[in-house]
């Protein structure tokens, strides 16, 4: 199967939008390159669908209210938001459920800072 007849999956948008190769995508799920690739034909394995799923929320909530070319900038930038690791970082870490709620925070205008 050749890459353009595979079908997109949730790991396009999370890639597209964060700016990330199979192999950084890979390490934000802790597997290597071709682990993407086997996901991208057979489906995201069940034990990794909610990881997915975070990480697609988090890019798409940054995709709303960021220039979409600043986005794979702004999250390989360390920040003491994320206690000074980037928010890619904070993914492999298995905190993106922690780095959702920052992020989500971060632009809720009706929230006091």
């Amino acid at each position: 199967m050749t890459p353009a007849t595979l079908t997109r999956t949730l790991l396009d948008p999370i890639a597209d939008s964060l700016g990330l190769s199979e192999t950084e995508l890979g390490r934000l799920f802790g597997v290597r390159r071709q682990a993407i690739q086997q996901w991208r034909e057979r489906g995201i394995p069940s034990a990794r669908q909610a990881k997915a799923a975070s990480i697609a929320a988090i890019a798409e909530l940054l995709e709303h209210q960021l220039k979409p070319e600043r986005i794979p900038g702004i999250v390989r930038r360390p920040a003491p938001a994320y206690g000074g690791i980037s928010a890619l970082e904070m993914i492999e870490e298995d905190r993106h459920e922690q780095l959702y709620e920052v992020v989500r925070r971060s632009f809720d205008w009706a929230t006091p800072a």
